[in-house]
């Protein structure tokens, strides 16, 4: 008999694609402004980039065509379980370092019910990163995910995390993307640490993988 979330599996492009247009989420290959006065601002004059910007340089260096021709590693969504929902994991082995995959979605204003439980578990605002730089003249951004994304999103939280979160200015804007903060194996579920940040509301509770 077939364990039904064996069954709850999406490896080829076109079955993530089919899968993300059955959630009624938008795929996105690269952030997508949604401030439109973001467009028009030089965000390497920041004093936040100024004082990083050897640090800044040198991921963009490394980097830079993976985020140019939108690589994504080798990887899979798969339900972890009931209560967990899905998660991400490798398909082959990623070496140390590697570059795993821009997080994409929209940078707007944080939504008004951002702590808002959804129905089949978590928050509106687990699919939200902060916009990295609190810039002169704006609001407080965020790169939300949760109507507009890619696999990235699914990446699941554990303080035994194997994938680094890393930001740098790409083409003017700030984009934060995944790399392999060791050897991931073939079949290791991919996971992150959310930061302290996410969890100091009380909106959440930490379902450790």
């Amino acid at each position: 008999m077939v364990n039904k979330l064996e069954m709850c599996i999406y490896r080829k492009k076109e079955e993530i694609l089919r899968f993300f247009q059955n959630q009624n989420v938008k795929y996105l290959e690269r952030t997508r402004i949604g401030w439109a006065p973001l467009l028009s601002m030089s965000l390497e004059n920041t004093p936040y980039y100024i004082e990083n910007k050897e640090l800044f340089q040198e991921l963009s260096l490394r980097y830079q065509e993976d985020l140019e021709k939108n690589n994504m590693a080798s990887i899979y969504i798969k339900q972890v379980s009931r209560k967990l929902g899905l998660g991400v994991f490798a398909a082959e082995k990623i070496p140390k370092d590697a570059f795993i995959g821009e997080y994409t979605g929209v940078v707007q204003e944080p939504t008004s019910n951002a702590g808002r439980e959804m129905g089949h578990g978590g928050y509106e605002s687990d699919f939200s990163w902060y916009y990295l730089d609190q810039i002169e003249g704006a609001p407080e951004l965020e790169i939300n995910g949760r109507l507009e994304g890619n696999e990235m999103r699914f990446v699941n939280h554990s303080e035994k995390f194997n994938v680094d979160v890393e930001h740098t200015l790409f083409h003017g804007h700030w984009v934060i993307f995944f790399k392999a903060a060791r050897t991931i194996q073939k079949d290791e579920q991919l996971l992150i640490s959310y930061g302290e940040k996410y969890w100091d509301n009380d909106l959440r509770k930490i379902l450790e993988i």
